[in-house]
């Protein structure tokens, strides 16, 4: 892994990101890559260290799938397409095979910067034993199923490289390119979608999203936008 980054290996017993939790709560220091050594699931989580508030960190979770996106393409053969759907999946061929996770720490007020913030991803590369034959969860795939035979701590390893470029890229340049790219492997894209923030949904046309992640809607005319902050509170995936 980059230098930055002190991986720490957890049993596959462990969900990496929710020991992550722990440990940031704990004082782990930023940089803290927590890694499970399973291999019908990739899972990891780093502990990071804000710089701005909570609004203005959470393009770290267009970032984190931009990474993992990056990593997947290095891994996958070319003709596989891979995409992302708002807020924190991601797809091989048109069905979900994970996403990503963000969680930080508490603050008393919407302008302070969070003690601390993890980011996490999961992976499915090959169904479980006991799970049946390919097809038993509608929308979902596994690496496995699209023919991509790869390791775990491969898949890992590389993560970790191109979410710190893609880290390096948004701290340096700032969220347009971010937005940018993220949008370039969009799901739904200019066409009609449904979104879902806990109990509500909404329907209207993706034309895109802000500078804080947060999606677009157009109906009957009028655009209005549903918070990343709202929708990531709990995964839209489970692997």
């Amino acid at each position: 892994m980059p230098p930055l980054f002190q991986p720490l290996a957890v049993t596959p017993e462990v969900d990496p990101f929710e020991r992550g939790l722990q440990v940031a709560a704990a004082g782990a220091e930023a940089g803290t890559v927590l890694w499970s050594i399973g291999q019908d699931k990739s899972q990891a989580a780093a502990v990071l260290a804000p710089e701005h508030p909570l609004d203005s960190s959470l393009p770290i979770v267009l970032v984190a799938l931009l990474g993992l996106g990056d990593a997947l393409g290095a891994l996958l053969p070319p003709v596989v397409p891979l995409t992302f759907s708002w807020p924190d999946r991601i797809e091989v061929n048109g069905a979900t095979v994970g996403g990503v996770r963000i969680a930080s720490a508490a603050t008393e007020k919407p302008s302070e910067v969070p003690a601390w913030m993890v980011v996490g991803f999961g992976i499915t590369m090959r169904a479980a034993p006991a799970s049946g034959e390919p097809g038993h969860r509608p929308g979902t795939t596994t690496l496995a199923d699209e023919g991509c035979e790869i390791e775990s701590l491969d898949l890992i390893e590389a993560f970790s490289r191109h979410f710190l470029a893609w880290i390096n890229r948004w701290q340096e340049d700032g969220a347009a390119p971010v937005r940018q790219a993220w949008l370039s492997r969009a799901t739904g894209l200019s066409r009609t979608i449904e979104v879902t923030t806990g109990d509500h949904k909404k329907q209207g046309i993706f034309t895109g999203l802000t500078d804080t992640g947060s999606i677009r809607l157009m109906r009957n005319g009028i655009t209005q936008t549903v918070s990343l902050e709202e929708a990531i509170k709990t995964p839209s995936w489970t692997i």
